[in-house]
């Protein structure tokens, strides 16, 4: 990311990982559809725009031309008309849908349709959509820090839908995620990397990412939210539970017999470490 609105967001996300907000700067923002917009509270607001896809991003004017057409994530149907592509969805646990658009290669998109009324855990959507911004750039952050060389994990961005056109849904969504595209390989190839081509140099950067426990719970699930990529790393792709203190003996069932016990004895001498 550049230009102005990058750096502005990079320094608020900072803040939001403490649970900072800075409400004169975030009345000052200059974003459209920001200020003048019926559907974001103040809450809403100081939530959401540490995350919001800058000004300057490569793909913000395509977007911008597709979803001023038509109110695109109203249902079903709207959201295929206008072109995406389903690749999951709706989700049973999230409600979340997973698409991509053949105009903006090289993402994908996560979306809750204004005609979706379930809700987990009663939080909005929109919450569990910065969730997801804030597991990322926390793991983000530790990756750059620790100099990790076997893990990455995808940029995320909040797109900011116009109010124009309306939705005839009583309740219209405010954001979609828009993420980069890790383009993991088929589960069973991930199965395959995580038990037979993990080494300890792997596990000892997954233990300095998992120790701190962004993105929840969900990343323990090794198959499922932690892939193995074309890029020749393993992805966080699933960042939107709180951070949290992991269970990570959890992490051993997917390993193998001589990679779990490497894993135990991580365990145990932080442990140690951490009694002293």
């Amino acid at each position: 990311m550049t230009g102005p609105m990058s750096k502005y967001a990079l320094i608020l996300g900072a803040w939001a990982l403490c649970f900072f907000t800075a409400p004169a700067a975030i009345a000052a923002l200059d974003y459209p559809h920001f200020n003048d917009n019926p559907y974001l509270t103040p809450r809403l607001q100081s939530t959401i725009a540490p995350y919001l896809l800058p000004l300057d991003h490569p793909i913000k004017s395509t977007l911008d031309t597709i979803f001023s057409q038509s109110r695109v994530i109203e249902n079903e149907k709207s959201l295929t008309d206008a072109g995406f592509e389903w690749i999951a969805g709706p989700m049973p646990l999230s409600f979340i849908i997973v698409a991509r658009h053949p105009q903006v290669p090289g993402y994908v998109f996560k979306i809750y349709l204004d005609s979706e009324k379930r809700c987990r855990k009663e939080i909005p959507h929109w919450q569990w959509l910065a969730r997801r911004c804030a597991g990322a750039f926390g793991i983000r952050q530790i990756i750059a820090r620790e100099k990790i060389r076997f893990f990455s994990v995808p940029d995320k961005w909040l797109y900011l839908l116009p109010v124009y056109p309306h939705s005839k849904e009583p309740n219209p969504q405010p954001v979609l995620l828009v993420e980069t595209d890790m383009e993991p390989v088929s589960y069973e190839m991930t199965q395959d990397m995580w038990k037979n081509n993990v080494t300890r140099k792997h596990l000892d950067e997954l233990y300095c990412i998992l120790k701190q426990g962004f993105g929840g719970n969900g990343t323990i699930f090794l198959y499922e939210n932690i892939p193995f990529t074309k890029r020749g790393k393993f992805a966080f792709t699933d960042t939107e539970d709180p951070r949290t203190q992991l269970e990570l003996k959890h992490v051993k069932r997917y390993l193998s017999k001589e990679m779990q016990r490497y894993w135990e004895s991580l365990i145990r001498e932080n442990s140690q470490n951490s009694d002293e």
